[in-house]
């Protein structure tokens, strides 16, 4: 019994002893354990992170805090005129709700909000006049059935079939007509849906469009790639098919229980490689992993391909 508490005193003053240690470390490596010894942002840095991020920023406010200790930056768009706050503050470091010490300055950039609201009023009537809705949000896309809505947050437009084309070239051409705004116009990209069955439709940027089933083929090819460790593969169709017509796809144990004992219906995405013919299929079965242990990988009838082709 002795030599029990003996160990766990060592084995508790050991872990303390590291701890205490790892925080003079990390005190001595530039590191406090004082926020207030951190140097927050000066003016002309926090100028020129701004104009940095989003051109022509004029700082019209600044305004330094005790508690909490912070600087709060307001900015003026050199482009658009609205106002948006920058927060500069120490960077907490720490865990469970506990901070440990401060390791340099952080920046809090409140410009998403003003800019949306910005891009909102000044656009509302463009897009009413298109027949879309401008929206704060659009999660459930499943709940608006023959509506023609956008949502610049989320980068998502629903339309009708007999409006997508002409919705997409529209909402493309009004946000790329904004300055690239890193949290919502930069390098844009735009996901369609169909609003009628809230299917996905594509996606769109200015290079062009991609559908949503190209992006799908692609997505299967590169799981062909890294499950089988082949490369020089070729698409050559997709076909739907019940789980108990595919070859031995009845039998496997399912991560969607709705598959299970055949039930439900699957695409293949066909493939050649050497002259023969290969699929994966869009459905989880449990395999057996490097170690041992149960993965979910596709399904697909290759397995008999030697990883090091």
């Amino acid at each position: 019994m002795k030599s029990e508490k003996s160990f766990a005193y060592i084995r508790n003053h050991k872990v303390a002893g590291f701890f205490i240690l790892w925080m003079a470390m990390s005190i001595l490596g530039g590191c406090t354990v004082n926020k207030k010894s951190v140097k927050l942002h000066s003016d002309q840095e926090m100028q020129e992170m701004m104009e940095m991020r989003y051109g022509n920023a004029e700082l019209v406010d600044v305004k330094a805090y005790d508690e909490p200790y912070m600087k709060v930056f307001t900015f003026r768009d050199g482009d658009y005129g609205f106002t948006y706050e920058v927060e500069s503050s120490p960077r907490a470091v720490g865990m469970d709700g506990s901070t440990f010490y401060y390791d340099g300055v952080a920046a809090i950039i409140k410009y998403q909000e003003p800019f949306l609201e910005y891009f909102t009023e000044k656009e509302k009537d463009a897009f009413e006049n298109q027949g879309i809705t401008l929206k704060d949000s659009l999660v459930n896309k499943e709940a608006y059935p023959d509506s023609r809505m956008f949502c610049l947050q989320e980068r998502m437009l629903l339309s009708t079939t007999e409006h997508l084309e002409e919705d997409m070239e529209f909402v493309l051409s009004r946000v790329t007509a904004y300055k690239e705004v890193p949290e919502l116009t930069q390098k844009f990209s735009l996901d369609v849906y169909d609003s009628e069955e809230g299917k996905s439709y594509g996606t769109v940027d200015p290079s062009g469009f991609v559908s949503a089933e190209s992006k799908q083929i692609d997505y299967f090819m590169q799981q062909v790639r890294e499950l089988a460790g082949i490369k020089d593969i070729e698409y050559l169709r997709t076909e739907e098919k019940k789980v108990k017509d595919v070859p031995e796809l009845a039998d496997q144990n399912f991560y969607n229980e709705h598959y299970n004992n055949g039930g439900g219906t699957v695409k293949l995405y066909y493939f050649s490689y050497e002259g023969e013919e290969y699929f994966i299929v869009n459905a989880w079965v449990a395999q057996e992993g490097s170690n041992g242990g149960g993965i979910y990988q596709y399904y697909q009838n290759y397995k008999h391909y030697d990883v090091s082709r």
